[in-house]
């Protein structure tokens, strides 16, 4: 988060209902921008590959 939101929230007083407001919108903003840098790492991987037609399992 940028400084310029920190120094927003030290403006509201404790009791304010909207520093709460304003700190879950920052984090959630935080968590989606985390979530899309993951996919950016994850995305270029190949995922596994199933198999199309039933294969009979070994008896031992």
């Amino acid at each position: 988060m940028t400084d310029e939101y920190f120094d927003e929230m030290r403006k509201f007083g404790h009791e304010d209902e909207m520093r709460y407001r304003m700190l879950m919108r920052g984090v959630k903003k935080l968590l989606e921008q985390r979530k899309r840098e993951k996919s950016k790492l994850f995305g270029g991987l190949p995922l596994r590959q199933k198999h199309k037609t039933p294969r009979a399992g070994k008896w031992s």
